[in-house]
């Protein structure tokens, strides 16, 4: 699939949400209390994280809390969200930085499960979480990934997803 049809595509998959799941939102690192993202984001007026976001992830829903979107790319953890969180929903000194996310790999919609030759997940893949049996069948090695998302978006079957970890959801 050339990437002027994907990106098509993809804007008709943004991030739905229903009305009552904002839980469901994947929110940014350096947080580890979910509920200050509705008691002090929603109250930011100016949203510096969007702005110092460099992989442009960072998304306002429309109860003006902010999560991320992996359609496009992922979070390298540069710390500059947080360097700009004035009401202390993000910071540097959370002791766990990483998304709280889900990242699955469907095999039954993975063209490289089907013997076409497709590393594209495993190509972005900075911490070397993705691994391929032979030139084919890739597989997420959980001790290594991060939940940074970069592979959710360069899937061409979006065989690839990205979720609110079951514990996080409230």
């Amino acid at each position: 699939m050339d990437q002027n049809r994907r990106g098509f595509l993809q804007s008709f998959s943004s991030p739905f949400v229903k009305p009552g799941e904002e839980s469901a939102l994947i929110r940014l690192p350096y947080n580890n209390d979910p509920s200050l993202f509705q008691k002090e984001c929603i109250t930011c007026e100016t949203k510096p994280c969007i702005a110092v976001c460099d992989e442009e992830i960072i998304k306002v829903y429309e109860d003006k809390s902010v999560y991320i979107d992996f359609s496009k790319r992922g979070c390298t953890y540069c710390d500059d969200c947080a360097d700009v969180c004035e009401l202390g929903v993000l910071t540097v000194e959370t002791p766990s930085p990483h998304i709280k996310a889900d990242i699955k790999l469907d095999m039954t919609k993975c063209v490289a499960w089907h013997d076409v030759i497709c590393n594209a997940c495993g190509d972005v893949c900075y911490d070397r979480a993705i691994k391929f049996l032979g030139m084919f069948r890739p597989e997420i090695n959980y001790e290594n990934c991060t939940n940074c998302g970069f592979c959710v978006g360069v899937c061409p079957s979006y065989a690839i997803s990205a979720t609110l970890q079951k514990d996080e959801i409230t």
